[in-house]
């Protein structure tokens, strides 16, 4: 069984809810995108489904989205490259955090590992106690393919 379902499936039994042929497509869709490098929105989502199967509506792929996120199984984060898309993008959590950076040129998506921010965390909640339960860091700029070429090299 795949991570994301698994864990998904693990969250429902513990709240007593279950998982459905809806759900399980959804999930699965996710995690494929996901595993294809995407950081799909709920529309990319939605249309990978309705291929599969084209009874499930719109409205539970978002309700379905929306309990994921709340449930920290996937986080939603904006990542619009500049270019007006102000809609969140999904991906799981697992395996690790990370954080982004999104090319305002081409639109590519790089995901990176900063044990700095891994520090701030500690740091934070060593001196404010409390907890956090995620983080999220999206940087902005030139990937060095577009870089290259606006310097015209």
């Amino acid at each position: 069984m795949n991570g994301l379902v698994a864990q998904a499936t693990a969250t429902l039994q513990e709240s007593g809810g279950r998982m459905t042929t809806q759900r399980r497509i959804i999930l699965e869709a996710l995690e494929a995108l996901g595993a294809q490098g995407e950081h799909p929105n709920a529309e990319q989502v939605y249309e990978v489904v309705r291929r599969q199967n084209d009874a499930i509506h719109t409205s539970t792929v978002y309700r379905t989205l929306g309990w994921l996120a709340e449930a920290g199984l996937v986080n939603a984060q904006y990542l619009d490259p500049g270019g007006g898309d102000r809609c969140e993008h999904f991906e799981s959590t697992l395996p690790a955090t990370h954080y982004h950076f999104v090319c305002v040129r081409c639109g590519q998506i790089v995901e990176f590992e900063c044990p700095p921010i891994e520090q701030v965390r500690t740091q934070f909640i060593q001196q404010h106690g409390g907890s956090i339960e995620r983080v999220s860091l999206t940087l902005h700029g030139l990937c060095e393919a577009c870089r290259k070429t606006e310097a015209g090299c």
